[in-house]
């Protein structure tokens, strides 16, 4: 990705929590602009706080990036308000489908036509949201508190477009939702990348959906990236298989590190 032009640009950030616990230790991460970027890792790895980090919505958390630098088109924003750099053009969309369950779901979606500077009116964000999610037309007089989870996780990726964004933060589109909404969201993500131009970095626990959609990723553990590379390369490495295929005599699965110290000391030993 050395050659590509860089839309965000993590350089060797820190981050702390209430000013004593680091939780993300000399991270660095590039998106290429127009591209998609994965982050992987299991539960706790970090991989939400380092995208609050670039969103700013760290702060509201009493955290802060105490090393490093963050940088979006060639600005550094880590020291930014979550406003500025909302508008800015990067969006964030939380895990977890945080829709606004009393209004509807075309009010939910106008919701983020107020954070864009410029761009497409309301009427033509709508009309771009409903082309690529059709069934949240049919649902848009629905209150969104009653749709289903797959229309409520359109919703809020709906809402995001309508900020006119540069780049989204995804974080965990998969989660909670039945395999075919899975596919049918994911198919969606590709084509508002592909047709929009728009830059994504997507986090992840499903490794092999997130690599079949992300040309370049990078794996997170314990606050830290461990490996990055190309999808292609990453899903035929036997470490990333082991890590996310392999699992403990408990039944749990094994840290990254615990599979390359493993084989480290069998190489040794033979």
């Amino acid at each position: 990705m050395a050659k590509e032009k860089m839309i965000l640009k993590i350089n060797n950030i820190e981050v702390k929590y209430h000013e004593v616990i680091l939780v993300i230790k000399g991270v660095s991460i590039d998106v290429p602009v127009g591209g998609i970027v994965a982050l992987l890792g299991a539960n706790g790895a970090g991989k939400s706080t380092t995208l609050k980090a670039i969103s700013g919505l760290l702060k509201h958390e009493d955290g802060e990036v105490t090393d490093g630098s963050i940088e979006f088109s060639g600005k550094r924003i880590d020291k930014m308000s979550a406003e500025k750099i909302a508008k800015m053009g990067i969006v964030q969309v939380i895990e977890g489908r945080r829709v606004f369950e009393h209004l509807s779901v075309e009010q939910n979606l106008k919701v983020g036509a107020h954070m864009r500077k410029f761009g497409k009116s309301i009427k033509d964000g709508l009309e771009m949201v409903y082309n690529y999610f059709p069934r949240l037309l049919e649902k848009r007089t629905e209150t969104a508190g009653f749709i289903s989870g797959g229309e409520q996780q359109m919703t809020v990726v709906g809402r995001a477009l309508m900020t006119n964004p540069k780049l989204i933060l995804l974080d965990e589109p998969s989660m909670g939702l039945a395999p075919m909404l899975i596919h049918e969201i994911f198919n969606i993500i590709t084509r508002l990348n592909q047709d929009e131009q728009i830059s994504i970095l997507l986090v992840e626990q499903n490794a092999k959906l997130a690599l079949n959609v992300a040309p370049h990723a990078y794996v997170m553990e314990n606050g830290r990236i461990v490996m990055d590379d190309t999808a292609e390369k990453l899903k035929n490495n036997q470490d990333i298989k082991d890590f996310y295929l392999g699992m403990t005599d408990f039944g749990g699965r094994k840290s990254f590190r615990d599979v390359k110290h493993y084989k480290r000391r069998k190489r040794w030993i033979t």
